[in-house]
C-alpha cells in the first residue's frame, strides 16, 4: 500500500486559505490573495503591536493571579504539542511534590462566564466533551488528581481553582499571547519539524506573533525534536540563536508509550507492525502521528481532519468505507481523538496510540522550571 496522504477534512474557507499561504495555489487569483492577506497582516502587526505596548509601557496593567502561573504557549497557529507538554510538566511538578493545576481557555468549549473545574482519570466517567472541550477532557482523564480548569477569563479559572482546590501551581495552556495577567515562566514551544524562518505573520501565515517576540520568552521547547533530521535540527538553533541567544532550548520527542483497543485491553506496539493503518487524527499536527506510525513499522494511510473537529456518526461510516478499501488492518487514532470518538463499533478494530513527551536534550532547563516553580511557592504562601 502507497503511504497517501488524504488532504485534510476542513471548510472550503481553511482549505483555500492554506493553500494560498503555502504557496500551492498560483496564477493571478492566488497572488492577489497573498497580496491582499499580506495587508492584513500588516493591520494584524499594528494591533498586535499596540496591544502589547499598553502593557509594556504600563498604561495598562497586568494582573497577578491568585496562583504562580507557568505558561506553555506557541508563536505559531496549529499544533506544537502543547497539552502533551502540559501533561509532562504537570506530572513533573507532582514527582517534585508541588500539586500543580492546569488551566485551559477551552477551544471550542460551551463553557460560559463561569469558569469549570473537571478532575478525573481513565476509570471515571467522561466529561461532557463539547461542553469542556478535547483538550481539556484528555488532560482531566490522564491525569489523576490533578484538577483541570476551563474558563475564558484566566485570572477567573486560577481564582476558582485557588478556592476550590489544593493546587499551589498552575499550569497556563497557549498563554504566551495572553497579555493581560503576569506569569511566573513563560515556555514557548516549537515545532522542530516546520520551517519556521520562512512563517509569515497571520494572515499571510502561520505566525501569531513575530520570531523576533520569542525574546519575551524564558525557555524555547523543540518538540517533536526526533523527527526532524540533524541537518534541520541544526539550522532551526542556528536560527534562534540569531533571534534569542540567551535562552536555554530543550529537545522533546514524542514517545509512544503504548496502545490500547478503543473498546478493550492494551495493546502490544508490535500489534502494528509491519501491518495496514489507516491514521485518523483531528489535531494540529497530523504528520507527526503519522510519521510515528511509521516508525514502529506500520503501513500508514492517513485520514486527517481539521483541528479540534467531533466526529460524528457519518464520519465514522467514512472512515470504515475508507479503511476497507484500503484493506487495514487497524484505525489508529490520538488520545486526543478518542475523547472525541462516538460510541459506535467499526467492522475494524479501533487503536488509541498513548504517547508522552521525553526529554531529550536541556534536562537542566526543566529542572530549572521546577526550582522556580517551588521558589515561588514560598513567596506566595508566606
Amino acid at each position: 500500500m502507497s503511504n497517501h496522504q488524504a488532504p485534510r477534512q476542513s471548510t472550503p474557507l481553511s482549505r483555500r486559505w492554506e493553500k494560498t499561504v503555502s504557496g500551492d495555489d498560483t496564477g493571478l487569483s492566488a497572488n492577489a490573495s497573498r497580496l491582499l492577506l499580506w495587508g492584513g497582516s500588516r493591520l494584524y502587526w499594528l494591533g498586535l503591536k499596540g496591544n502589547l505596548l499598553l502593557y509594556t509601557s504600563g498604561l495598562k496593567r497586568r494582573s497577578t493571579p491568585a496562583l504562580p502561573a507557568i505558561s506553555i504557549g506557541n508563536l505559531t497557529m496549529g499544533g506544537t504539542g502543547k497539552t502533551t507538554a502540559a501533561a509532562f510538566l504537570a506530572r513533573r511538578l507532582h514527582q517534585a511534590g508541588i500539586r500543580p493545576a492546569i488551566v485551559l481557555r477551552g477551544y471550542r468549549s460551551q463553557i460560559g462566564r463561569e469558569p469549570v473545574i473537571l478532575c478525573g482519570d481513565a476509570a471515571s466517567i467522561r466529561p461532557d466533551v463539547t461542553a469542556a472541550g478535547d483538550e481539556a477532557c484528555l488532560l482531566a482523564q490522564t491525569l489523576e488528581g490533578v484538577p483541570v480548569a476551563v474558563g475564558k477569563r484566566r485570572e477567573a479559572a486560577i481564582a476558582r481553582l485557588a478556592e476550590d482546590s489544593d493546587a499551589q501551581v498552575v499550569i497556563l495552556d497557549d498563554g504566551f499571547q495572553y497579555f493581560r495577567m503576569n506569569r511566573l515562566i513563560d515556555i514557548v514551544l516549537i515545532d522542530a519539524t516546520v520551517d519556521i524562518s520562512h512563517q509569515r505573520l497571520f494572515p499571510a501565515g502561520y505566525l501569531r506573533e513575530p520570531l523576533a517576540h520569542l525574546r519575551r520568552a524564558d525557555q524555547i521547547w523543540l518538540t517533536h525534536s526526533d523527527l526532524a533530521d540533524q541537518a534541520q535540527l541544526s539550522r532551526l538553533k542556528s536560527s534562534l540563536r540569531q533571534i534569542a541567544n540567551k535562552l536555554p532550548v530543550v529537545e522533546t520527542g514524542h514517545q509512544i508509550t503504548g496502545l490500547r483497543m478503543l473498546s478493550g485491553p492494551p495493546a502490544g506496539l508490535e500489534e502494528i507492525c509491519a501491518r495496514q493503518v489507516l491514521a485518523v487524527s483531528a489535531i494540529g499536527n497530523p504528520e507527526s502521528f503519522e510519521q510515528s506510525l511509521r516508525q514502529l513499522g506500520a503501513e500508514v494511510t492517513a485520514r486527517r481532519y481539521a483541528d479540534h473537529h467531533y466526529y460524528t456518526v457519518q464520519d465514522l461510516r467514512e472512515i470504515e468505507a475508507a479503511a476497507r478499501a484500503q484493506q487495514a488492518d487497524f484505525v489508529a487514532i490520538t488520545a486526543k481523538d478518542a475523547v472525541k470518538w462516538p460510541e459506535q463499533e467499526l467492522d475494524v478494530p479501533v487503536v488509541v496510540v498513548e504517547c508522552l513527551l521525553q526529554i531529550i536534550s536541556g534536562r537542566q532547563a526543566v529542572d530549572e522550571v521546577v526550582d522556580r516553580a517551588r521558589q515561588a511557592l514560598g513567596e506566595y504562601y508566606d
